[in-house]
């Protein structure tokens, strides 16, 4: 009889709260689930994305006993089904319950980033373009751990966006077509996201709507075309808000930790730290100058460019009773 009581249901939201760069992930396939393993529930962290998940999960219950010791967090690649804990009633003959609740995001939380990499500027060969906010400056929408390394260029919508790095694609949101200072635009921002080989991303914010050019899973070089720019979301004008980062688990969320990274701005790879006030030059005589400004740019205002925030983290829960 007390198996007949277990229900298991699963539902993902995106999280709410202060400020955001840009959407949380899009429809990520990534969930937590109970699977029945002889007489135990078995705690499965199921992946089905191209990218590594960090995950961490808490527990609520009763007449439970576990395997392991929650809450717990942890790193599920990409296309795998990891075991984190088994489940079982303390006393069989009496009804158990329990819930988890979960939040997760791209990338490792023991991502060891490379110092040795330089990214190129994100935008055409020939271009200019101002930095209008970036660590050591005045930060005034950077002011938090998920955004206190973000770059901001100052770029007119429909300027081309390049990769900055190599990487997978996992994310691609380009439907929203406006952008301003009121909060209802939090969730709003148009967004590629780049997870690069060392387990870091990459999240090019506030882009122009549109057809894709690049689709989840799909492996793209420095330099390639992935978007235009825009002034999608909480955003006071058009700009590109560039930002590296990996996740780590903070007062029981996952959030984005961003990074430090340096650019070089020619083909001789020489170190530029991002100094807000700067023109940002790019020189790499490398044929991206060829890349076309969007033909027809969304009509957004155009105003001081900033942004404000940063992306939620998705959040989960699954409840068995």
């Amino acid at each position: 009889m007390a198996r007949l009581l277990h229900l298991l249901w699963l539902f993902v939201l995106l999280a709410s709260g202060a400020g955001s760069a840009a959407a949380a992930l899009n429809d990520y396939p990534f969930r937590i689930q109970t699977v029945p393993q002889g007489g135990l529930d078995a705690v499965t962290a199921r992946n089905d994305g191209p990218a590594p998940i960090t995950v961490y999960v808490s527990l609520k219950s009763e007449n439970v006993d576990t395997t392991v010791q929650w809450p717990l967090s942890a790193v599920v690649p990409a296309h795998t089904a990891l075991t984190l804990g088994y489940i079982a009633p303390v006393d069989a003959n009496v009804p158990y319950r329990y819930l988890f609740n979960y939040t997760y995001y791209v990338g490792r939380m023991d991502a060891a980033p490379d110092s040795e990499v330089l990214y190129r500027y994100p935008f055409p060969d020939g271009q200019a373009h101002a930095i209008t906010q970036a660590y050591g400056g005045r930060l005034t929408s950077h002011d938090n751990k998920q955004n206190r390394y973000a770059v901001d260029f100052d770029m007119p919508v429909g300027t081309p966006v390049l990769a900055a790095r190599e990487g997978m694609v996992v994310d691609v949101l380009l439907k929203y077509r406006s952008g301003g200072e009121d909060p209802s635009f939090l969730d709003q921002a148009n967004i590629v996201t780049i997870v690069h080989d060392d387990g870091t991303l990459a999240e090019y914010a506030h882009l122009s709507p549109g057809p894709a050019l690049v689709a989840r899973g799909q492996r793209v070089e420095a330099g390639q075309l992935i978007g235009y720019s825009g002034n999608t979301g909480y955003s006071t004008g058009p700009h590109l808000h560039f930002v590296v980062s990996r996740p780590e688990v903070d007062h029981g969320k996952v959030i984005r930790l961003s990074l430090p990274v340096a650019f070089h701005a020619t083909q001789q790879h020489i170190a530029v730290a991002p100094r807000a006030g700067a023109l940002a030059d790019a020189d790499y005589g490398d044929g991206t100058a060829m890349y076309a400004a969007h033909s027809e740019p969304p009509r957004v205002a155009a105003t001081p460019s900033g942004d404000a925030g940063h992306p939620p983290a998705a959040l989960g829960s699954i409840d068995h009773q």
